[in-house]
């Protein structure tokens, strides 16, 4: 596995919007590793000044990285292969360890970590929870849209062809109509005829 860095602009992102970015992130290399491609999230960092974040992740390749950030719908500036030269002499007291974290803040906090960041990051993941939740939900809602509207659509050609059907069977009452009138007028005369000539008949006796 390469190490690659992958640089991002994020002046105009918030934290808690930045937080969404690493979820979406983290989401799109399970999704990714379950369809066997090699690619592990490892650390993010910030430099303030410049509004860039700098995203370390381990893969096979950086067409990797691309497809995960695709995934992820996640931008970035600029993807590079950086090289690991952290010297192994290195003690855990002056080194922060590379392996993978334990989940839960508990485990990242230590007992002097002031109480404002505790319950800070806390409240941070019980909403970056409630943003997962509701994007799922979005999710869910679109899909039942698209369904709604598509049998929306059904609706609406169904009702074109019946009233086609009524116009046509509307058509056909105007011109059986018309055709009786034409027979009721034609009788009305052979009627008229007959009378006539019979009243002729009698007038000669």
């Amino acid at each position: 596995m390469g190490l690659y860095m992958v640089e991002r602009n994020v002046s105009d992102i918030s934290p808690d919007r930045f937080r969404v970015h690493q979820r979406a992130l983290d989401s799109a290399c399970r999704r990714l590793n379950g369809l066997g491609r090699r690619i592990r999230y490892i650390n993010s960092s910030v430099v303030p000044t410049d509004g860039r974040a700098l995203d370390l992740f381990g893969a096979d390749s950086a067409e990797v990285i691309k497809e995960l950030h695709t995934v992820a719908q996640i931008p970035y500036d600029r993807i590079v292969e950086v090289l690991d030269l952290t010297p192994s002499f290195l003690s855990p007291t002056t080194s922060r360890s590379r392996l993978p974290a334990k989940k839960g803040i508990d485990h990242a906090m230590s007992d002097s970590t002031p109480p404002d960041l505790v319950r800070w990051l806390a409240d941070g993941q019980r909403f970056f929870s409630l943003c997962i939740e509701q994007l799922e939900r979005a999710d869910h809602l679109d899909a039942k849209a698209r369904t709604l509207e598509s049998e929306n659509e059904m609706l609406r050609e169904e009702m074109a062809r019946l009233r086609h059907t009524v116009d046509m069977l509307q058509t056909d009452r105007s011109e059986m109509v018309a055709a009786f009138n034409d027979l009721a007028g034609h009788v009305t005369q052979v009627v008229d005829h007959i009378l006539q000539k019979s009243e002729d008949g009698e007038n000669s006796k």
